[in-house]
């Protein structure tokens, strides 16, 4: 998995699509966050990550999507 992310690429991977992000509903909070990490981490990796593992942008970028409880528009 890549460092360095340009905006377009993070949306692209790391954006949380309607489908996706009703998965999250019965989670909060930090777990909410962890757990679409790995969602999109396997999706793109087809293996779970390690801590180490997820792009410090990525995580940036999908704590950003939660605006009032949904994804951000």
């Amino acid at each position: 998995m890549r460092r360095e992310w340009e905006l377009e690429d993070l949306i692209e991977c790391w954006t949380l699509h309607e489908d996706e992000f009703a998965l999250l509903g019965n989670k909060s909070g930090a777990t909410r966050l962890g757990f679409g990490l790995v969602l999109k981490f396997f999706e793109q990796e087809a293996r779970f990550p390690r801590r180490e593992d997820v792009p410090k942008a990525a995580v940036e970028f999908m704590a950003g999507q939660w605006t009032g409880g949904g994804p951000a528009r």
